[in-house]
């Protein structure tokens, strides 16, 4: 049995068990920061809306390891019609008598003590967390570097990709000369970074040394700090892509542009037409390669995912690598089987009230891909079991593939949820 970050809908039998890795990879869990606590338990919502689009994705004799709070009322249910709708599309699903449950917080544990008859695991990363199932210290030294944003902002030039200007610095960023000379340098449009979640969790922008301090208090004195020169937004547009490696190839399998709403990821637009140029491409199959140059790349096919800016002169400038499944992955999966029309396609994270959420999947079941008899169609890719408390009104946190006329979706779903719908949706500049 093989254990890596694979490529999605390998031929191979597989088990797809994914979780929140990146914590675990970089820092001690009995030593966390109240911080890095909220911002694991946070992306472990969200990867249980992954584990539900992995039903949609993969093959009929694959297993996915599934959050056991998707067993409790009513999440049972939901999960139970998301199933349903995603069936009724026509695309070939695993069945639910191969989802395995296991607890958050024992979940590779749980999962490596009764593992299915399979060929493969594939996880969202290779880390800390699943080293129970891979048992390959190999594989975590090459990810502590790999998918480092210091790592990758040092050693990327040196391979010829064009990153933002960028220096390392360590705390506290006051009366620091790197870090003041850097920041004058560049007007003060800065960007800080920190070791920790995807999303953009551990990132913002500053327009001062005073302000990235602000940010850095909820990190550790001792933590290094990535400074970089922030790109204009008025001339660069912010893209994301994957790369199917294997030890012989690179190629391009998708790209999206990532869509921001008050500084955290919330989704990407997916065109239907591929956007790069030839040129283009080929800066981003040259990631693939100092990838590759790591170590990285099988015969059975790993995912890279890559974040870019294309610039006012269609200039590539690479942010960060990502050694793993990215987020976007799923539902440009989605996307081949599902997109019958090849439109343009919105995938975002919404927040819908928990009392309301049968009546959204009723609407959905009306307008799914090959049905909807309107300018764009649904595909509702997963949902999370937990509740989110808003303004003291309990939310389902779910995950929408929006298939053409996004502006059209939104109108009728607020038609239909009420004055307050669509806090996420209403934030989608389109």
């Amino acid at each position: 049995m093989k254990s890596g970050a694979f490529f999605p809908n390998r031929p191979l039998p597989t088990l797809y068990a994914m979780s929140a890795d990146d914590i675990p990879l970089y820092f001690d869990m009995d030593d966390l920061t109240e911080k890095q606590k909220a911002d694991q338990f946070e992306q472990n919502q969200l990867m249980a809306m992954l584990q539900v689009s992995l039903l949609s994705i993969s093959k009929p004799e694959d297993y996915v390891g599934m959050f056991e709070a998707f067993t409790e009322s009513p999440w049972r249910d939901f999960l139970v019609r998301h199933h349903q709708l995603m069936s009724q599309v026509g695309v070939p699903m695993v069945p639910l008598e191969h989802t395995l449950y296991a607890p958050m917080d024992t979940f590779y544990e749980t999962l490596a003590a009764d593992l299915p008859p399979v060929e493969l695991v594939t996880f969202l990363m290779m880390s800390r967390s699943n080293e129970v199932i891979h048992k390959d210290q190999g594989a975590i030294d090459q990810m502590l570097k790999l998918n480092s944003k210091f790592h990758f902002a040092e050693n990327a030039p040196t391979f010829g990709i064009p990153v933002p200007d960028t220096i390392v610095a360590t705390q506290p960023l006051a009366n620091n000369e790197l870090a003041e000379l850097f920041f004058a340098k560049h007007e003060n449009q800065i960007i800080v970074k920190m070791t920790g979640q995807p999303g953009a969790r551990n990132v913002k922008t500053v327009n001062s040394v005073s302000e990235a301090a602000e940010f850095l208090k909820d990190y550790r004195d001792e933590d290094p700090v990535l400074v970089q020169q922030r790109l204009p937004l008025d001339q660069y547009v912010e893209w994301t892509i994957d790369l199917l490696l294997t030890d012989t190839s690179i190629e391009v399998d998708n790209v999206r542009r990532i869509l921001v709403a008050e500084g955290l990821w919330i989704g990407n637009h997916i065109p239907a037409e591929m956007p790069l140029t030839t040129e283009q491409q080929a800066t981003l199959i040259n990631v693939g390669e100092y990838v590759r140059s790591h170590g990285i790349g099988t015969s059975v096919g790993e995912n890279i995912g890559i974040d870019f800016f294309i610039g006012p002169d269609e200039e590539i400038v690479v942010t960060e690598i990502n050694p793993r499944w990215t987020a976007g992955l799923f539902p440009s999966e989605a996307l081949k089987r599902t997109n019958r029309d090849a439109r343009d396609a919105v995938a975002y994270f919404e927040l819908v009230h928990h009392d309301q959420y049968s009546d959204f999947l009723d609407f959905i079941s009306e307008l799914l891909p090959g049905e909807s008899t309107r300018d764009y169609s649904i595909f509702p890719l997963g949902f999370s079991p937990f509740k989110l408390e808003i303004e003291g009104t309990p939310h389902v946190y779910c995950w929408l593939i929006i298939m053409g006329d996004f502006p059209a979706y939104r109108n009728d779903a607020r038609d239909l949820l009420g004055a307050g719908s669509l806090p996420n949706g209403n934030l989608i500049p389109l």
